[in-house]
């Protein structure tokens, strides 16, 4: 997939660190998606049907898997979100980048620290905050590039779509905690970066990522 690799290599720059490993690598099938999903239904209770990530650490080495339905990449195949934006192709391409983001962000603090760093109690919502946020740069990003000019009411799309239209409800209480609550975090760091000046979002944004999950919480 051309446009994971496009992704990939966008987040890579944008947060000045690489991944260590190819993500269209690590992309599996049904089947697989299946075998790692019974693994995981204990600590997964509700897992979206379009997309899934996964990961494991196997003699001090990290193991990953994307798992992308045929019908999302179609979508996005058929409306390539880089040409054009609209209801018909937004949603899978917000879920697209949420997976990619929890495998690159999930690389990421492995190098950093290890096992011990992707154990921690919330790392979890660690991944979901900045896949939001990710989900939100990715879309101003896209609609940048489209928009000409790139106004107040394009920068509103991109929010509505990215932060805060997807409030999907959880029969678990813990999960819609998570997502909840790293979607009220999300949007209180967009906002900060968006009023910082131009010249150091990029250094905001580095900075953020690097910081542990509670000094994040505390930060916004």
């Amino acid at each position: 997939m051309a446009f994971l690799r496009d992704v990939q290599r966008l987040f890579e720059r944008t947060y000045g660190r690489e991944a260590g490993v190819d993500l269209e690598a690590c992309v599996v099938g049904p089947r697989r998606c299946a075998e790692l999903a019974s693994r995981s239904q204990a600590d997964h209770p509700e897992m979206s049907d379009w997309a899934r990530f996964f990961y494991y650490v196997e003699d001090a080495n990290l193991r990953l898997a994307l798992f992308y339905a045929d019908e999302m990449i179609e979508t996005l195949e058929a409306r390539d979100p880089r040409r054009g934006l609209s209801e018909s192709n937004v949603l899978p391409l917000l879920v697209f980048t949420e997976e990619a983001s929890h495998a690159l962000h999930t690389t990421f603090a492995f190098g950093e620290g290890g096992p011990a760093r992707v154990a921690e109690e919330e790392f979890l919502t660690e991944l979901e905050l900045m896949a939001r946020i990710d989900a939100y740069l990715l879309l101003r990003h896209l609609v940048r590039a489209l928009a000409r000019p790139f106004g107040d009411s394009d920068l509103a799309w991109v929010r509505h779509q990215a932060l805060t239209r997807w409030d999907v409800s959880y029969d678990d209480p813990d999960l819609a905690e998570r997502y909840r609550g790293a979607a009220r975090l999300a949007i209180a760091f967009v906002d900060r970066l968006e009023a910082a000046r131009p010249h150091r979002r990029l250094a905001e944004l580095r900075a953020f990522r690097a910081l542990p999950m509670a000094k994040k919480r505390a930060s916004v």
